[in-house]
């Protein structure tokens, strides 16, 4: 069954902030390409280490250590901290640090501490490096400015590593042909760097740079393009509650379900997740005539959910890079384009394979909060 939250998230208002998310998110993208100059120093000591020998990890809130593994776009080779397990980070690695409460990360003790980077809004200090993510003040959920601010380090972690001649190994999305055999191939990240390849020299700057640039763009075509079924959906989740009627919204994909779940989202809808695409079990809800049901999904539509819930009577949205044929013309279900390409990962970089740095995370999470309105 789908579960609700009973958390919240807090926010201070600060000058002329938009309505919309949308808008909100990409403001908040544009402060932190202020922060480009702090990244450059700590990407260039990160990619230094991971260069000669260290590990690159993940650690800190659960739905943050899920965007950044296994993500494509992103490093093959990252490995979320498991204290359970023999392997933690040493000295040499480097640990993208996402606090779950306060300027601190919950590690194990370790007898020689790696180099931390921390993507939180505290003040920086060399036994405590953090890098602002200006969640508060644009009035964003922290989680997702959290996240918008590793992928541009990430971005600029890359460069440094081709400053130095090296390539590491990228995912590809598994929703291409070739996903899966890439995974192979490099044994999960065990093989992290490329051997032989083509990619030049990357200046600070420019990968992060274009990451905010690109997914800005986004952000601004979903509000022109699909704002106006954005507020139709609104006012159907708005109809719902006012007529005591159920709220429902399914969510897939790394940083999902918690961005919803976990967060003020949690307090108004129901939520659970909903792999559309995957042979994976789905919620067991049922609808009543005039439910609200979203959907925020990946590259394709939740067919299952599509006719379960118009069946019942249920309005349904939901977010997908592809549509379903059979409900194109229904009047009680949207479908919104989140505007990024099958491939997720957005920048592309000269003379390699695969694009770097996902738009999915932080485009469906802005979407996602749009539509709680």
């Amino acid at each position: 069954m789908a579960v609700k939250s009973t958390s919240s998230l807090s926010t201070t208002d600060s000058g002329e902030i938009p309505q919309s998310q949308l808008p909100r998110m990409a403001g908040t993208l544009e402060a932190i390409r202020a922060e480009l100059p702090a990244m450059r120093p700590l990407a260039e000591e990160a990619a230094a280490r991971l260069a000669d020998g260290g590990g690159l990890w993940a650690c800190g809130i659960r739905s943050l250590v899920g965007e950044f593994t296994g993500r494509a776009g992103g490093f093959m080779m990252i490995r979320m901290i498991k204290p359970a397990k023999d392997k933690l980070p040493a000295g040499q690695d480097v640990v993208l640090g996402f606090p779950e409460d306060g300027p601190r990360l919950h590690m194990p003790e370790l007898a020689d501490g790696p180099l931390t980077i921390n993507f939180a809004d505290y003040p920086s200090s060399p036994d405590n490096l953090c890098l602002a993510t200006h969640a508060r003040e644009r009035r964003v959920s922290p989680t997702l400015a959290m996240a918008a601010c590793g992928w541009v380090f990430t971005g600029e972690l890359v460069a440094s590593l081709t400053r130095m001649g090296k390539m590491p190994v990228i995912y590809e999305t598994i929703g291409a042909y070739h996903g899966h055999l890439r995974i192979k191939q490099y044994n999960r990240g065990e093989i992290a760097w490329h051997e032989s390849h083509e990619a030049p020299e990357i200046a600070p700057g420019v990968l992060g740079g274009r990451y905010i640039d690109t997914v800005t763009a986004m952000l601004g075509r979903i509000e022109k393009e699909e704002g106006e079924k954005l507020d139709r959906a609104k006012e159907w989740a708005h109809e719902a509650r006012a007529d005591g009627k159920r709220l429902f919204m399914y969510s897939m994909g790394h940083i999902f379900p918690d961005e919803i779940s976990k967060n003020a989202i949690g307090e108004q809808f129901e939520s659970a997740v909903w792999n559309a695409g995957f042979p994976h079990a789905k919620p067991d809800d049922e609808y009543s005539a005039g439910d609200f049901v979203a959907h925020i999904g990946y590259q394709h539509p939740p067919g299952q959910l599509l006719r379960k819930a118009r069946a019942a009577g249920a309005r349904v949205v939901y977010v997908c890079l592809r549509h379903d044929r059979d409900f194109e013309r229904d009047p009680n279900v949207i479908r919104i384009d989140p505007m990024w390409d099958w491939s997720d990962a957005c920048v592309p970089l000269e003379g390699y394979d695969v694009p770097l740095l996902p738009a999915s995370g932080v485009i469906n999470g802005a979407i996602a909060w749009e539509l709680a309105g």
